[in-house]
């Protein structure tokens, strides 16, 4: 196993006892059993590796990425699996890594979605840009609120609630953009 690896999973074992908080470079090097010194070769901090580890997550989709259902279950699979994991990562000083994870989920997905459809081809390159920034954060928005208050809302009621943000921004919002002059 790759040292980078080796970091990623101690910092998530003692995520299990421990809050990221009260997580150091030490504890972590003395987890793996490594020095201070291959950390430092491989990352600036604590905060680093989170990043290296929502960078390497893989959130496995079907094939057919034009449908709705298809980009946000296997988003919440992935949630629901690794949800104390996630929680940590949320309520601490690198709750913005969680976000941009999130965030460029949904950005590359709606992206994929839009270009797979065809309706990419009916927007200006700036209302494009517009639909996939506004679709992106508001999803990562909502999601990062469920992940941090999950047990408030059934999982059926975040995607009926995504899936309505969802057609707004996919079928609503360009065509109100195209009628701005």
């Amino acid at each position: 196993m790759k040292i980078e690896a080796k970091f990623r999973d101690g910092l998530k074992l003692l995520m299990k006892s421990k809050s990221l908080d009260e997580i150091n470079v030490v504890m972590l090097c003395n987890t793996v059993k490594s020095n201070r010194q291959t950390f430092y070769y491989h990352y600036r901090d604590i905060s680093d590796v989170i990043e290296s580890m929502f960078l390497k997550e893989k959130i496995h989709n079907s094939s057919r990425v034009f449908e709705y259902e298809n980009i946000i279950k296997p988003l919440i699979a992935y949630i629901n699996a690794n949800i104390t994991f996630l929680v940590a990562v949320g309520s601490s000083f690198a709750s913005d890594k969680l976000e941009n994870f999130l965030y460029s989920y949904f950005y590359q997905k709606a992206s994929q979605y839009l270009s797979f459809s065809g309706k990419s081809k009916e927007l200006t390159t700036k209302n494009h840009n517009n639909v996939l920034r506004g679709l992106s954060i508001i999803l990562s928005k909502e999601m990062f609120f469920w992940i941090m208050n999950k047990s408030k809302e059934r999982q059926a009621h975040l995607i009926k609630r995504l899936h309505g943000v969802w057609v707004y921004f996919i079928d609503t919002y360009p065509t109100e953009l195209k009628a701005i002059k």
